[in-house]
C-alpha cells in the first residue's frame, strides 16, 4: 500500500500541517478510516466538494476506508439556517 500522503504532497493538496511525521507514520500503520460531510440543503456541490472527493478517491485507492456522509448531522452543520 502506497502512503497516501506522498500522493497527496505530490499533487498539490497539502499546503501546510502541524506535525508532518506523525501524519506520516498515521498513514504507514495501515488502513484508517476517514470522514468527508456534504449539506444536501446547498444549491449545489462546488470545487470545494470536489477537491474533498478527490482526495477521498486517493485515500481509498491507497487502502482506507472512507465515510462519506450526506445529510442529517451534516446538514445541521452545514446550514446554520436550519431549513429542513
Amino acid at each position: 500500500m502506497a502512503n497516501v500522503f506522498d500522493i497527496l504532497e505530490g499533487r498539490g493538496f497539502i499546503e501546510q500541517l502541524t506535525d508532518e511525521q506523525e501524519v506520516r507514520a498515521m498513514f504507514d500503520k495501515g488502513s484508517i478510516p476517514f470522514y468527508i460531510g456534504f449539506d444536501p440543503t446547498a444549491d449545489s456541490l462546488h470545487v470545494g466538494h470536489f477537491v474533498s472527493m478527490m482526495v477521498a478517491s486517493h485515500m481509498q485507492k491507497c487502502g482506507h476506508k472512507p465515510i462519506i456522509l450526506i445529510g442529517g448531522g451534516t446538514a445541521s452543520i452545514g446550514d446554520p439556517s436550519r431549513k429542513n
